[in-house]
């Protein structure tokens, strides 16, 4: 996130704002931002009573008359309930809604309705939160406060952030306000904080001249001591004084805890007026503090059958405890909700759980009923816990990965038997797996202990082998994922088969993938997996990987025909960790295809969890095309998702393409820009890899959360930065540099089957230029094995350049290369075509065959300028002023696409196909203000002023 820090000294406006001058600036700019259509969001951290809910008071106040205010708080006792802090945000919205696109509007219906299921996953949900938003902004901007949020379910957080980051030209404003050490915020990326520190004596003791004048200056001194720069401190010890204790007259060490921090002085505050209440006032409380949705309705329902009335509420108003506003309502700050909830003794906490679930049964909130009662439940209930395991199923279907957990884990604490409760930690530990909740997901693993179930089994094997890889222990995932195979197999051979397809991915990432490969095949061997075929794939991977291209290619090619037959049978994530596994065949136009498919079934299932994985198989498969224009916008695109959905791994391969795609370039791969220029790669140092075909690293230490923070500026994962390196080296012929990387790539500590096979015609070009074409011959063998095996027109042509570089005499070079151009005819790897064009045309210039080699020459710059390619386009422009010629280098803007940011190709290229701003924002999962915004942009660069010109030009 990205810190503003400072504090103002001035005294204005209420006492919470006391000295909160540089914040109040930045939430008045803020809310002027969504005035004028510049949408943003602001987060707030501080201690409690440093101010947050009086700056959210403030926005309140500013945004009453002319804007839409919506506002929620977290509660403790529902944080684990999926989308409790949406319901409560966004009750009644969904109303008058009219062109939310559909699937997104059944995502949301299901998220704030309990008796609907969305379609999608949770970042779907934000899709659509953020489509809301900018439907309701139409009217008149449209202000959201969430204080408190750090105690919000995690799936309102991830569809509140996903929607914060991309409000873009929106009329929406939104301010989170959270304590000071919530770790919600911690993979933030791209959200401006502000942190409130203490006040400083001065505008302390402003604030109580402003509060209490009349107070003695001994007791205003004992006051800020004791207030430790807490606004809300002072305020409320200042309240708290006697007239005598104001003038000095009576001490005041009655009333110091001096053990106690601030906050908590304030807490007991509360809870003295709490206990100065009516014995009925008190249990309601108790049960209004239970409850996050502050319906008052709801609320009076509990109270009859706690034998409490609403005229009970009087005196906790009277006390300013809380307030009632229609139907709703609100504690006074949150540390009047914990001291009405932590003060209550057990039997008035249970007590008010219960009632609370009877009215939310009766409300049909059967979600709801099942937390309460599992709150009001002490010691085992194996009642209660089968209702919570019906729940945890029940926000499963609504896309509640968090919940799922929590309710299992729930579930589990309520059971007596032993192998029971050990079936429940384990569905609990793999759903906080799915929900991204590694570290707690190694708890409950733990100490779900020996199951007896073979899928328990598998599911814990499995749970524990992707904890262990992100830790950046592959070896140890294979080896726990080859022990569950033997385990289970013999009484569930899909199971295991599905088990040993897992392992053999982990041998893709082990230390030594050859050796670790040899041995999963070696265990795996005795097993009968009853002719599966996800085993024959592991298999084909498995010797794919031992170094048995042969043996490998059939397999896979097998299996991949089976995943494309079969892939109507399975969940959209699984169809994507399935699919690719033929990239190892060199099928790039095929699997291109199929992803294509996948893509376009992702954006219409609003599956934005699942996209960043399929972009970058996209983008890898385009950038492996030729096509680098477009294998840049979608590795931007999939980065910018994969970093706000929090998938930091994929963030870093994404920026390995991009990474690659500027070394061809010629730039450093380090560098902040790509082919098609605007926004560069956002960079950040994320240890970490994929276990798949399209690539990924030997893991660099530490978890690859470890970097999380750093996003949006993401590093690329350490393979594909040296393959990025290397490439850059060899386009401006720096030879000897480039050899020593492709040395490494082809055998070294990152040594990974893709990148290898693929840097191995590099590695021979790069011998070949420093004269030691005798250490080729093994790279060249190696690669010519693989081609032979896999089939692969594009490799064949290859294959023969690399001969052509080291034939002994003039006349086989000649035949090799003119072999080479003409099996790449339509091979479908336009820049390898273009490489050979230019190696051809370098050796037809040394042959003095000056205008065979002007030919070659050319063809491969106009290649290499159409894709582009301008390290290697100036390398065959050297070569042509070698020769006499002078290509000029293409003048600038004379590539208008080319002034386009990534974003504004992708809407300009959908908006020419005809669609609408709403239709082109709900594929992007953009507001349609900000995809106008971007058109109203890209029209100058393209020289056009209508979308309608758009059809008339070549977009790429």
């Amino acid at each position: 996130m990205t810190d503003v820090v400072g504090a103002g000294a001035v005294d204005r406006g209420p006492a919470g704002l006391s000295g909160r001058d540089h914040e109040r600036e930045v939430l008045d700019g803020l809310l002027a931002g969504a005035w004028e259509s510049r949408g943003g969001a602001v987060v707030l951290l501080g201690e409690a009573g440093s101010g947050k809910t009086a700056l959210l008071d403030s926005c309140a106040r500013a945004a009453s008359g002319r804007a839409r205010l919506l506002r929620c708080t977290g509660v403790q006792s529902e944080a684990e309930l999926p989308y409790a802090g949406l319901q409560v945000l966004l009750r009644g919205t969904l109303n008058g809604v009219r062109s939310l696109p559909e699937r997104q509007l059944l995502a949301l219906r299901g998220a704030i309705a309990p008796d609907e299921a969305p379609a999608g996953d949770r970042f779907l949900v934000g899709a659509a939160t953020l489509g809301l938003l900018d439907e309701l902004a139409e009217e008149r901007p449209a202000v959201v406060l969430v204080d408190d949020a750090h105690w919000l379910d995690l799936e309102t957080m991830d569809a509140l952030l996903f929607a914060a980051r991309r409000l873009g030209m929106g009329r929406v404003a939104v301010v989170f306000a959270a304590h000071e050490d919530a770790a919600a915020f911690d993979g933030a990326p791209g959200l401006p904080v502000l942190h409130l520190g203490p006040l400083t004596d001065g505008e302390g003791a402003a604030l109580l001249a402003g509060r209490a004048p009349d107070l003695h200056p001994a007791v205003s001194s004992r006051i800020l001591g004791l207030a430790q720069g807490n606004p809300l401190a002072l305020v409320e010890l200042v309240a708290a004084l006697t007239p005598a204790q104001r003038d000095g007259s009576e001490p005041l060490d009655a009333r110091e805890i001096a053990v106690l921090p601030a906050s908590w002085r304030v807490r007991r505050i509360f809870d003295e007026r709490i206990r100065a209440l009516p014995a009925p006032t008190r249990l309601l409380l108790t049960a209004a503090a239970a409850d996050d949705t502050g319906d008052v309705a709801l609320l009076v329902a509990a109270g009859e059958r706690l034998g409490v009335a609403a005229r009970d509420l009087g005196p906790a108003e009277a006390a300013d405890l809380v307030r009632v506003s229609g139907r709703r309502l609100g504690f006074r700050h949150p540390l009047a909700r914990a001291a009405a909830y932590q003060g209550a003794v057990l039997v008035e906490r249970t007590a008010a759980h219960r009632a609370l679930a009877e009215a939310a049964s009766a409300a049909g909130d059967m979600g709801r009923r099942a937390w309460h009662l599992a709150a009001a439940t002490v010691g085992y209930d194996e009642e209660v816990a089968a209702e919570l395991e019906r729940s945890a199923e029940l926000f499963r279907s609504r896309g509640g990965r968090a919940a799922v957990a929590a309710a299992y884990r729930r579930s589990a604490r309520l059971t007596e038997d032993q192998a029971a409760r050990s079936l429940r930690l384990a569905a609990a530990s793999a759903a906080a797996a799915e929900a991204g909740q590694a570290e707690l997901a190694g708890t409950l693993a733990d100490e779900a202990g020996p199951v007896s179930s073979p899928a328990a089994f598998a599911r814990l094997a499995s749970v524990r082998a992707a904890l262990e890889h992100e830790q950046g222990r592959a070896e140890s995932a294979r080896l726990l994922l080859v022990e569950a195979t033997s385990r289970v197999t013999a009484d569930r051979p899909a199971m295991g088969a599905w088990l040993l397809f897992e392992s053999a991915a982990m041998a893709w990432a082990a230390p030594d993938p050859v050796a670790a490969a040899r041995d999963t095949r070696a265990r795996a061997a005795p097993l009968d997996f009853g002719g599966h075929p996800v085993h024959r794939g592991a298999s084909g991977v498995l010797d794919m990987l031992a170094g048995d291209p042969v043996g490998g290619v059939a397999a896979i090619r097998e299996f991949a025909g089976y995943v494309v037959r079969t892939r109507h049978e399975r969940s959209l994530t699984d169809q994507v960790r399935l699919h690719g596994w033929d990239m190892l065949l060199g099928e790039f136009r095929a699997v291109h295809d199929e992803a294509v498919v996948l893509e376009r079934e992702c954006r219409a299932e609003g599956a934005v969890g699942v996209l960043p994985r399929v972009l970058l198989r996209l983008a890898r498969l385009r950038l492996f095309l030729g096509r680098h224009r477009d294998a840049y916008t979608t590795a931007v695109e999939g980065l910018e998702i994969a970093c706000d959905t929090g998938q930091h791994h994929l963030a870093a391969m994404l920026s390995g393409v991009l990474a690659v795609l500027a070394a061809l370039d010629g730039e450093e791969p380090d560098g902040t820009h790509g082919p098609g220029g605007g926004e560069g790669p956002r960079r950040t140092a994320v240890p970490g890899g994929d276990d798949g075909p399209d690539g990924g690293d030997r893991q660099a230490g530490g978890p690859s959360s470890a970097g999380r923070d750093l996003c949006p500026h993401a590093a690329p994962v350490p393979i594909w930065l040296t393959r990025a390196q290397a490439l850059l080296d060899l386009g401006l012929g720096r030879y000897d540099r480039a050899l020593h990387r492709f040395t490494v790539l082809t055998g070294g500590p990152y040594r990974h089957l893709m990148v290898s096979v693929h840097s191995l015609p590099d590695q021979v070009e790069a011998a070949v230029r420093t004269d030691r074409a005798a250490g080729a011959g093994p790279a060249a063998e190696r690669f010519a094995r693989w081609a032979e095996a896999t089939g692969t027109v594009w490799a064949a042509a290859v294959e023969l350049r690399c001969r052509a570089l080291l034939a002994a005499d003039d006349a086989g070079a000649e035949e090799l290369y003119e072999r080479a151009l003409a099996a790449h005819e339509g091979d479908g790897r336009p820049f390898e075509e273009a490489r050979t064009r230019l190696l051809y045309g370098e050796w037809l210039r040394r042959a003095k065959r000056r205008a065979a080699a002007r030919e070659a020459l050319t063809a491969a710059l106009e290649s290499f300028e159409r894709m582009p390619a301008a390290a290697w386009a100036n390398r065959a422009r050297t070569e042509l002023r070698a020769l006499g010629a002078a290509p000029a280098a293409p003048p600038p803007g004379a590539d208008p696409v080319g002034r386009l940011t990534a974003q504004e190709l992708r809407v300009v290229r959908l908006a020419a196909t005809g669609l609408s701003n709403r239709d082109i924002g709900a594929r992007l999962f953009l507001s349609p203000r900000t995809v106008g915004y971007h058109l109203s942009n890209a029209y100058p660069k393209l020289g056009v002023t209508s979308r309608a010109a758009l059809g008339t030009l070549d977009l790429g």
